[in-house]
């Protein structure tokens, strides 16, 4: 299987001429982070010299403890010609390697276009099973209202939806109190711890721009 370090080699050029990305692991992300984390995911294959390149977008909350490759399609080799598409994104041709740099950086503005939480939430409702899980996508269609200060929507959503308050119960026991009694300063405090975790997991503290949520914008 490939490597970080070959991914990293492979990145290499796109990070040389881009200096709004950066190389972690076995992810190229944009950068500066606010709320969405936003990049390319390069797997590794059963063949020890393929990789299998995704887009990855995530926002930074609920927390992440364990990495993961990120909601977003993957680059389909029958997309791409005849050699990737019977062999892969070989690591050893320098020729397909540069095209599949050329196709990530490609893929960049459609990732920029996913600056705020509507538009992650859009992001998410476009894509398909098995792209993303429809428990994903009702559980921001909780969390989001929430960090928008929307208490009255992501509660009321909430409390019709039970495998979804057991799974933010077992994020934080302290979220659904909170929401109940509309306080936002504790809404606010958890979504920002959960932030910190997933930076952490990811190690992008170096990238990482701590940023209101819009409750925290809010009067009153």
């Amino acid at each position: 299987m490939t490597t970080i370090k070959d991914v990293r080699d492979a990145v290499r050029p796109l990070i040389q001429r881009r200096n709004d990305l950066i190389s972690t692991g076995r992810f190229v992300f944009i950068k500066p982070v606010q709320h969405v984390l936003r990049g390319v995911h390069i797997d590794s294959s059963l063949d020890p010299s393929v990789f299998i390149p995704q887009v990855s977008v995530r926002l930074l909350a609920p927390k992440a403890e364990i990495k993961s490759p990120g909601w977003g399609m993957r680059f389909r080799q029958a997309n791409y010609g005849e050699y990737i598409r019977k062999y892969g994104w070989t690591m050893n041709k320098p020729d397909i390697i540069a095209q599949m740099l050329d196709i990530i950086e490609g893929a960049l503005p459609a990732l920029y276009a996913i600056a705020s939480l509507d538009d992650y939430f859009a992001y998410l409702s476009a894509m398909s099973v098995p792209e993303v899980s429809s428990t994903t996508i009702e559980l921001f269609e909780v969390l989001i209202p929430a960090m928008k200060g929307e208490f009255d929507i992501a509660l009321s959503l909430l409390q019709k939806n039970r495998s979804v308050a057991e799974h933010v119960d077992r994020l934080s026991p302290e979220f659904y109190p909170a929401l109940l009694a509309g306080d936002r300063v504790e809404i606010a405090r958890i979504l920002r711890e959960w932030e910190a975790i997933t930076v952490k997991t990811y190690k992008i503290e170096k990238i990482w721009e701590r940023t209101p949520f819009p409750l925290e914008l809010q009067d009153g």
